[in-house]
C-alpha cells in the first residue's frame, strides 16, 4: 500500500501516475438553446440572408440583423457589424479607419498574428512596443514614444481576459489624432472602469471562435459609435464596390468609390448560435472567473508561481490564465516545468512566439528598430523562460480539476531535485 501510495505521489516525469489520467474535456458552450436556433435557421431554409445588392438584403436578413442590434444593446454601442471571422472584423476594421500604404500601426507583439498581419493586409507597416511585464498588454510610454507622422492608429489588444490600458490609449488616440482599434477577442465582457472592453476604441472587434468565451465555429463582430465608421464596415463585408452603382443616392457617402469590397458576411445559421451565446456570455464568464479566484488562492502556497494581477477598477474574465515562473525559486527551469506538467496531462504551455521574430516582418520592411527582439525586454523575458499559461479555467471544467492541477504542482515542487536530475 505505501507503495503505490507513492507511486501516485511521484510526478509522471519520473515514472508515477499522471494527475489527469483521462484526457480532459473539450471546450464546449453549446447546449439546447443553441441547438434548437440553429434548427430554426435549418428549417427556414435561408442559410444566409445577403445579397451583394443595395437594399434590405444587402445587410444580411433579420438574423443577422438581430445578432448586431443584440450586441449594441450588450455593449451600449450605436453600431455592430458582424463578420465571418475576428480576423475579418481587424482587417475591415483597419480599412474603415482608412490605413494604407504607408501608414503605420502600433501594434503589441505578443498576441495573435491576426492583430499584425491585417496590417500588413492593408499594406501599412506595423510598429511593435514592448508590454507591461505584469498584465502583458501595450506599455503607454513605449505607445507614445513609438507615434510618428506616418502613425494612423493603435491596435490594443485585451490580452487574456484583462482590459488594456484603455483610459490612457484613448487620451493618446485623441491628443495625437489617431484611431484606437481593440481587438477585444479574448475579453468580451470585461470592464475597465465601468465601462465594457471594445467600446473604449473607435471601434471594438469581437470574436465568435469556438475557442473563445461565446462562438459560433467561426465569426467576429465590430462595434463603433461613429456612422460613417459603421457604413463603411457593411461596404467592406458585403462586396461594398459591387453595389455602389445601384445604391440610393442619399445612402452614398463622399470615399465610397475607393472602398474595395470583400465576402465577409457572417452566415444566418452562426448568427443564430450566436445570438444565444451573447445571452449567455456573463454566465459563461462567471464560471471562469469563479475557477480563476480558486485557482489564485491555492497557487499561494507555491512561491515561484504569480498570479494573475487585475488591473486597478477592471475585471478580468480570464480566456487564459497566465502565470509568472520564477526559476530561481524552484531550480528547474520553466520549460521543464512545462515539460513536467504536460506530462501530468495539465493543459499548460508557453504563450505565442512574439511576432517581432517572425520573418515576414524583417522580410517585408527590412531589419528595422520595431522588429530587433533587443527592444523588447518584456516580452522576451516573458517567451523566454517566464511565461506560463493554462485554460484549466474554462467551462465545462470544475474545481475538481483545479484540484488536480494543483496536486501536479506539488508533486513536481516536492520532487525538483530529482527532476533536477532527469534533465541532468
Amino acid at each position: 500500500m505505501k507503495d503505490k501510495f507513492l507511486e501516485k505521489e511521484k510526478p509522471a516525469i519520473l515514472g508515477g501516475e499522471p494527475e489527469f489520467f483521462k484526457k480532459l474535456p473539450v471546450y464546449n458552450t453549446i447546449g439546447k438553446q443553441e441547438i434548437d436556433a440553429a434548427v430554426s435557421v435549418m428549417k427556414s431554409g435561408v442559410l444566409s440572408g445577403y445579397v451583394a445588392n443595395s437594399g434590405e438584403e444587402f445587410f444580411g436578413g433579420d438574423v443577422i440583423v438581430a445578432l448586431e442590434n443584440a450586441f449594441c444593446k450588450r455593449f451600449s454601442s450605436k453600431y455592430a457589424v458582424s463578420v465571418n471571422s475576428a480576423t475579418s472584423g481587424l482587417h475591415s476594421a483597419l480599412v474603415a479607419a482608412g490605413v494604407e500604404q504607408g501608414d503605420e500601426v502600433i501594434v503589441p507583439p505578443y498576441t495573435m498574428s491576426a492583430s499584425a498581419t491585417t496590417v500588413v493586409m492593408c499594406g501599412a507597416k506595423p510598429v511593435f512596443v514592448d508590454i507591461e511585464p505584469d498584465m502583458f498588454c501595450l506599455d503607454i510610454s513605449k505607445v507614445i514614444d513609438a507615434i510618428t507622422v506616418k502613425t494612423k492608429a493603435i491596435m490594443s489588444v485585451n490580452l487574456f481576459g484583462q482590459p488594456a490600458n484603455l483610459g490612457a490609449l484613448r487620451n493618446i488616440a485623441d491628443k495625437y489624432n489617431l484611431i484606437l482599434i481593440e481587438d477585444n477577442a479574448q475579453s468580451p465582457g470585461a470592464i475597465y472602469k465601468e465601462e465594457s472592453t471594445g467600446t473604449i476604441g473607435d471601434l471594438g472587434v469581437f470574436s465568435l471562435n469556438r475557442h473563445k468565451a461565446m462562438q459560433c465555429g467561426e465569426g467576429g463582430v465590430v462595434v463603433c459609435n461613429n456612422k460613417r465608421l459603421a457604413h463603411k464596415l457593411r461596404m467592406i463585408r458585403n462586396h461594398g464596390e459591387s453595389v455602389l452603382p445601384e445604391w440610393p443616392q442619399d445612402k452614398v457617402m463622399e470615399g465610397d468609390e475607393s472602398i474595395i469590397g470583400f465576402n465577409y458576411r457572417l452566415t444566418s445559421l452562426q448568427a443564430s448560435i450566436a445570438i444565444s451565446q451573447l445571452g449567455r456570455l456573463d454566465e459563461l464568464n462567471k464560471q471562469r472567473v469563479v475557477l480563476a479566484k480558486k485557482l489564485s488562492t491555492m497557487l499561494s502556497e507555491f512561491n515561484f508561481l504569480q498570479s494573475p494581477v487585475v488591473r486597478e477598477n477592471c475585471s478580468h474574465v480570464f480566456y487564459l490564465y497566465p502565470m509568472i515562473f520564477d526559476k530561481d525559486k524552484i531550480g528547474i527551469s520553466r520549460d521543464q516545468f512545462l515539460f513536467a506538467m504536460q506530462k501530468e496531462g495539465a493543459p499548460v504551455s508557453n504563450y505565442v512566439r512574439p511576432l517581432y521574430r517572425l520573418p515576414l516582418y524583417a522580410h517585408k520592411f527590412g531589419q528595422l528598430e520595431c522588429y530587433d527582439p533587443d527592444n523588447f525586454p518584456n516580452v522576451e523575458g516573458l517567451w523566454k523562460d517566464k511565461m506560463v499559461t493554462t485554460n484549466i479555467c474554462r467551462p465545462p471544467l470544475s474545481e475538481e480539476h483545479i484540484y488536480k492541477f494543483i496536486n501536479a504542482i506539488r508533486k513536481i515542487y516536492k520532487y525538483r531535485k530529482e527532476i533536477i536530475e532527469y534533465f541532468s
